[in-house]
């Protein structure tokens, strides 16, 4: 009886194993690919997609990354796919930026994807999501992430549909501290207004905060 019972719990660890793998290799909906098509011309040139799994292989969610047109130092990212799932009543692509040398913004912008995607965590503008550059890269000044309006496509990104669904997309921006807590006191509008003053470079998560 103990040996049928091993062989029994072995075979669904074994099923367990294979489910995960065949979840993590995939391949994108339809509508995914939809979505691939129309934003990957908007946002740079030579796109490449790359599928994440989380830490569980239970989720997994496809990165764009794609070199600036005009400096190929810096790439540019989005979500393909984080917009199948509602978040009070709309639908949110999230778009980040860094330079090409750094390594981990794919993973820090698909963690964000996972804790909307599984933990429900609110997006909109204006919302932070804490800690999440520093659960990869610790001893920098930039800790969270802040999303606001990708400013930098200009109007591109407006009246986005796929499917007969407007998506709405959010531009990721590493901030500090002591950047959070100001946000806290004064809003995003003042926060937003003291990165341009100062001109921050979006592009270097390695920067020194403002404050």
């Amino acid at each position: 009886m103990k040996l049928i019972t091993q062989i029994l719990t072995n075979r669904r660890r074994i099923l367990s194993l294979i489910q995960r793998v065949f979840r993590l290799f995939m391949k994108p909906t339809e509508r995914q690919k939809k979505i691939y098509k129309k934003i990957a011309p908007i946002i740079g040139i030579n796109p490449k997609v790359i599928r994440y799994g989380d830490d569980t292989s239970e989720k997994s969610i496809f990165i764009m990354e794609c070199p600036d047109p005009i400096d190929s130092n810096i790439n540019f990212y989005s979500t393909i796919g984080l917009s199948d799932i509602e978040v009070n009543d709309k639908r949110y692509e999230i778009l980040f930026t860094g330079y090409a040398s750094e390594t981990e913004i794919g993973n820090i912008l698909s963690s964000c994807a996972f804790f909307i995607m599984k933990d429900g965590w609110g997006i909109k503008p204006g919302a932070v999501f804490e800690t999440l550059v520093e659960m990869y890269k610790e001893n920098l000044d930039m800790k969270h992430v802040l999303f606001t309006s990708p400013y930098l496509w200009e109007d591109k990104l407006e009246d986005f549909e796929v499917e007969n669904d407007k998506i709405n997309f959010l531009l990721g921006i590493p901030i500090s501290d002591a950047e959070l807590k100001f946000k806290a006191k004064e809003g995003l509008e003042a926060l937003e207004n003291l990165f341009e003053e100062e001109e921050i470079n979006i592009f270097d998560i390695n920067r020194k905060s403002v404050l």
